[in-house]
Order: C-alpha cells, then structure tokens, then sequence
C-alpha cells in the first residue's frame, strides 16, 4: 500500500464541532454537506476540484483592498530565517522540516501580521515540480511563479488579508522579472474565492483529481484547457528540473 494514502494534510482525523463550525460560517449547508460526503468516502477514494488563474503581471499588479492596519513583508533564503521561522511556526499550518524545504527551494513568503503578531501568508514558487495534489506537479515556464499556501488565522478571515500577501508577492515578482504568476483555489472554498472574483480573474483550466485506494489509482481530469500544459505526473523529471533551476537562482 503507497503511504501517501495516509498523508495527514489529506486524510486527517474527522472534524471537530469548532471546524464544523468554521465551515459552516463560510461555505454553507451545500458545501458543508459535500465535504461531509466526501470525509465519509474517505476509506474508498479521496478527491479535489480545483480551479486554475493566472494573473498578468505586465498589464497590472493586483492592488490590495483590506485595512492598512496589517503590516505584510516577502521573505526569501537571504532573510534571517531564525526570526522568521517561529513567526511562521505559531499560526500551527508548517513543520520546521517544509519551512526550510520551501526557502531552499528558492520560494518566498509573504507574512502579514496585526499589532506585531502573524495572521496569515502566502508562498511564491519560481520553479516546476511543486505539487498540486496526488504526485500532479506544476510546470512553470520562464517568466512565472506559482502563487500556493495560503493561510489566515481563523479569527483573522474576512478581513481581506489574502488581497495583502497577494499583492505583496506579485509585486515582489514583477520586481523579480516575472511576468505571469499562476495559482489554484478549490472549488469548495467559497472564500478564498472572492480574492479572483474580485479582480474579475477567468478561470483558465478546472483540474479534478481522484485517487482511489482499491486499486490504489489517480485519475486525473482537465476542463477548458489541456492537463498537460500546466501539470506533469512524472516527479523525477520535474524535480530535476527543480533542483537545476533552484541552484541556478541561488547562484
């Protein structure tokens, strides 16, 4: 049996009262339910519907539209990771282990914080190999970065965080020389959704991804545009390509 079955960012214990809470407060009975069902599932197959942007970097830069009162900095490799490491740490999403990973990758993050506390962020990849979900890898191309975990305190949602660290990373990125960043929302996350409605963002490709547990198999399914354009299944080619282009940049 292939261990990622049992990947605890996936397949995770079942919801507590507080989280069925949070979900319902914003997503809804309807999503709440299908969420539900597909938990219930859980021990036959597991699924994701994700919806793929892309932004234009040379036509416009994504202006925020949440309260000043939020301070937000792009960190990279080249910081002081021991400061911002813990910083990271406290909102409880990351292992030490996948900090240091995405930073010696060549990522960067981008950390808003109120009154000198973190409430959330969001990562900026520069190379291909990142995964999606189920071994599905992005492909990058020159000039672009892939935009990926985004986070917000609980108690900090709805308060537009998300438009802050998204403006601060394609900044950082026009700044860089990129010019097309990417990124995916899935489609049962009515909130983080509002952040492309709001800038009247098309979605470019829809990717459904399942991966059933007998047999152990993936099936992976695009809409609107071709799966492999953007996504590779073949991790040894990718991450070598990673590794590259990381050492590159590093240099």
């Amino acid at each position: 049996m292939n261990e990622a079955w049992y990947k605890s960012d996936v397949y995770g214990p079942p919801m507590h009262l507080s989280s069925i809470r949070e979900h319902l407060r914003w997503r809804g009975w309807w999503l709440v339910l299908l969420l539900s069902c597909r938990e219930l599932l859980k021990p036959l197959l597991y699924w994701h519907v994700w919806y793929i942007f892309e932004s234009d970097l040379i036509r416009q830069i994504p202006q925020p539209y949440s309260d000043s009162e939020f301070d937000v900095a792009v960190y990279t490799v080249r910081d002081e990771l021991t400061v911002i490491k813990p910083r990271l740490l406290s909102m409880g999403e990351l292992s030490p282990s996948e900090i240091d990973a995405r930073f010696q990758r060549g990522d960067a993050v981008a950390l808003a914080s109120f009154a000198g506390q973190p409430v959330g962020y969001m990562w900026m990849g520069f190379s291909s190999g990142i995964e999606l979900d189920f071994d599905t890898y992005w492909i990058l191309r020159e000039g672009e970065a892939l935009r990926y975990g985004s986070f917000v305190m609980p108690e900090f949602r709805g308060r537009r965080v998300h438009s802050l660290v998204n403006s601060a990373l394609n900044t950082y990125a026009h700044n860089q020389g990129i010019t097309r960043t990417l990124g995916s929302v899935s489609a049962l996350n009515p909130q983080s959704l509002s952040l492309p409605r709001h800038y009247n963002r098309a979605i470019s490709m829809t990717v459904f991804l399942a991966r059933f547990r007998f047999p152990f198999l993936t099936l992976r399914k695009s809409f609107r545009a071709p799966l492999s354009s953007r996504f590779s299944w073949f991790p040894s080619v990718e991450m070598a390509s990673l590794t590259r282009r990381s050492s590159h940049r590093s240099g």
